[in-house]
């Protein structure tokens, strides 16, 4: 009985992807009456009316919910992609060798696996997902990170974060 008190459940975020200086403009049938955003330094927000200008800042993730004027709300899971720097081609890059910028995040393939060794030295945040780990770059400079899988196989990642 009390579940019927709290109504239906929300429906999940939906994804959203941009690139960094892009710009979507997202149009509704009700006016905008108010925004909410988890990372307000990854996206600028403008609502006019019916229409919501949506600009993609800096590379990472963020939520955004939008709540119309009759109450009703959407969300969105948004992940902005960092542009490609010039003369950075990820060819020339050894194997196990990721650079990012600071902000930066990263998701590596890890099929198997079982734990993560890292240095906690302000460089790179790391989140194991479903069969991956996601790198965050915190602070510049350089960090290595051991994917060990359920065999005990060892691969070493390291990861050189630019300001």
């Amino acid at each position: 009985m009390a579940l019927a008190l709290l109504g239906p459940p929300a429906a999940p975020p939906l994804p959203l992807s941009l690139g960094e200086r892009q710009v979507v403009t997202l149009e509704f049938t009700r006016p905008v009456a108010k925004m909410a955003v988890t990372d307000a330094d990854a996206l600028l927000l403008e609502a006019t009316g019916t229409r919501l200008k949506v600009t993609g800042l800096r590379a990472g993730r963020s939520q955004l919910e939008v709540t119309f004027d009759d109450g009703a709300v959407l969300a969105w899971d948004i992940t902005v992609a960092a542009p490609r720097k010039p003369g950075a081609s990820p060819a020339s890059a050894a194997p196990g060798d990721i650079e990012l910028a600071v902000g930066e995040e990263r998701r590596v393939p890890a099929p198997g696996l079982a734990r993560v060794l890292f240095e906690e030295s302000g460089v790179v945040k790391v989140r194991p997902e479903n069969e991956a780990v996601v790198l965050t770059a915190v602070g510049p400079g350089r960090a290595s990170v051991v994917l060990v899988d359920g065999a005990g196989k060892r691969t070493t990642l390291t990861v050189k974060v630019k300001p």
